[in-house]
Formats: C-alpha cells, structure tokens, sequence
C-alpha cells in the first residue's frame, strides 16, 4: 500500500506581514458568503457548500488554529444571529450546529496535520467526527421535535408525487407518470432506510474538498504542502470493515441490514474519494493541461466510471497503483 511521508511537528507558523486579525475577518467573511449562497439557493449553492470550510483551513495552516476557529466562529455566529431575527431560535441552533460542523472539524483536522498526524489519517478522522456528529445530530433534532426523521426525508419526495398526479401534461395515470411514481417512491423507501449512511457519505466527499483544497491555497505553509490530496491513501483494515458491511447488506437481518448500509455507503464514498486521488497523481504527471485534468476529474463522477474509480481506491492497499504506475514509467 502506498504510504505518505509523515509530516514533521511543524514549528509555529510565522505570521506574514500585514494584520492578522484583517486576515481572520476577510476568512470570515468569505465563510459567511459561501454558507449564506446555500442558505438562500439550496440547489445552487449546494455547489458551494463543500468550499465553506476552505477559508478557515487555509488559515489554520497559515496561521493556526485559534486562527481559523475565530474565523469560523465569526461565520457561523453572525448567520446564525441573522437566522434567530427571521426564522426563530430552533432555526439558529441548528444553522449554528451545521455551520459549526462544516467549518471548525476540518479546521481542526488541519490542526492535526501541524501537529505531525498523517494528512491521510487526518481526514480519516474528519470522515468519522463529521459523520457520526451530523447524522447524530439529525438524529437527536427530530426526536426532540416529536417527528421522526424518516417522515421528514419521505415529505419532498410525497410531495413530488402528488405534482406528478396533478400534471396536466401526464394526465396522472399515463405510463410516463407511473414511471416517474415508481422511481420516486424507490427512492424515499431508500432514503428513509438509508439517510443517515447518505448524509454521511456526502460529508465524506464534501470534506474532502474542504479539507484539501484548504491546504492547496495554503501553501507554502509547511503543514499545506504535506497536504496533498494525490497522496491520499486508505489504512487497509478499513477494508474489512467494508467488506462486512456489504456482508451484512446483503444477508443480515433487519435492523442489522440497514445500519450495515448506512455504514457501507460512506465507505464507498471513501474509496471513490481514494480512488479519484490515486487518478489525480497520475493526471499531474501525464496531463499538463487543466482542462484535459477537469475533463478527466469530471468523467470519473459519472456511473458506471464511478464504479470503476471507487474499486481502484479499494484495491490500493494490495496492488499500490502509483508505486506500479511510477515502476512502469521508469521501465518505459
């Protein structure tokens, strides 16, 4: 398996010139921007969401971690302000819970990476916290509202049913409709069974971004330039634990079923995220333009090429792609 050099306990990092506190209130407010272009378009801004916590890990490289939690703090504190004004106090708690969660855990995983952690190992740990601290949560939100959370993620796509029967344009009953209907209620009964596997499996891929392209615009900070998102790699006992959550996916009972697939949806988001990153080291070394590397970066996203990336950065730990790849090279 491919292994990464380990980073050495990084020195304090020497402030730049110029102020610090500018630097923290510029981190600040483009955290503010990028959550609030979310917050007002979802569809849109949902785009924008994985960047959020670029800002603040950036600065931690730069300059630390009170540095990039005061920015994220700044964020957060200051939209969640503006939500209890419009929305009520129970909107503010939780836009302050998310906001919290997407800024300060990269953040600290940043931190981690200064203090000598494995960058690899680093967002490893990022995947689990985030994980486990939004589906819980999401969890804990609606039960103390009285409404489980499988009638919250059964409610849209309810109500996209109902206007595919109301459509003048099918008529309610026509073969295209009941297509549409058929498709609609697989996937509520697939999220309502799986929800908390996919919130966590779009925080894997989401803190990848996050955490990586943070140190990718920090550098020439020590820590940032260890960070290099080609040089991600997957402890290989992870693998067994996807293999038995797929065991358990396909012979467990219920319950048991359902938490093996909300455990093995996150893990195969890790081993495409793996996958993408083994891709990316041999795209730097063999496509010069960024526009052949973006094409190339965007095919790997669709189904069935994402199939295919998510098994390379499962059976990395055994065949060690870019040692192979670089050894190849060399012969040629």
């Amino acid at each position: 398996m491919a292994t990464e050099p380990a980073p050495a306990e990084e020195a304090p990092h020497q402030p730049e010139r110029g102020s610090g506190g500018k630097e923290i209130l510029l981190a600040a407010l483009a955290t503010a921007f990028l959550f609030a272009s979310f917050l007002v378009l979802p569809l849109a801004g949902s785009l924008a969401l994985p960047l959020v916590a670029v800002p603040s890990v950036r600065l931690t490289h730069r300059r630390g971690l009170p540095a990039g939690l005061a920015a994220a703090c700044l964020a957060v504190a200051g939209l969640a302000a503006l939500s209890l004004a419009t929305a009520g106090g129970s909107e503010a708690a939780m836009l302050a819970f998310v906001g919290a969660a997407v800024t300060a855990l990269p953040a600290t995983a940043a931190a981690a990476v200064r203090r000598g952690l494995r960058p690899s190992l680093a967002y490893l740990g990022l995947c689990v916290a985030g994980s486990a601290l939004l589906a819980g949560g999401l969890l804990a939100r609606s039960e103390s509202g009285g409404r489980p959370m499988q009638r919250e993620i059964a409610a849209p796509f309810d109500q996209m049913t109902q206007a595919v029967q109301s459509d003048p344009r099918t008529g309610g009953d026509g073969e295209a409709a009941a297509r549409l209907k058929a498709t609609l209620s697989g996937a509520r009964d697939f999220a309502e069974k799986f929800w908390a596997g996919l919130v966590s499996a779009s925080w894997v891929i989401g803190a990848a971004i996050g955490f990586y392209a943070g140190a990718r615009w920090a550098r020439p900070a020590p820590s940032a330039e260890v960070t290099r998102f080609e040089r991600l790699s997957v402890p290989a006992p992870v693998v067994a634990l996807f293999v038995a959550a797929g065991a358990g996916l396909a012979l467990a009972p219920h319950p048991a079923r359902e938490a093996a697939g909300n455990l093995l949806l996150p893990l195969a988001s890790l081993y495409f995220v793996a996958g993408l990153s083994i891709i990316c080291h041999f795209a730097r070394q063999w496509f010069r333009g960024r526009i052949l590397r973006v094409g190339l970066y965007a095919l790997a996203i669709y189904f069935p090429v994402s199939i295919g990336v998510g098994l390379l950065g499962l059976f990395d730990w055994y065949a060690d792609f870019r040692r192979r790849g670089e050894g190849a090279i060399e012969k040629s």
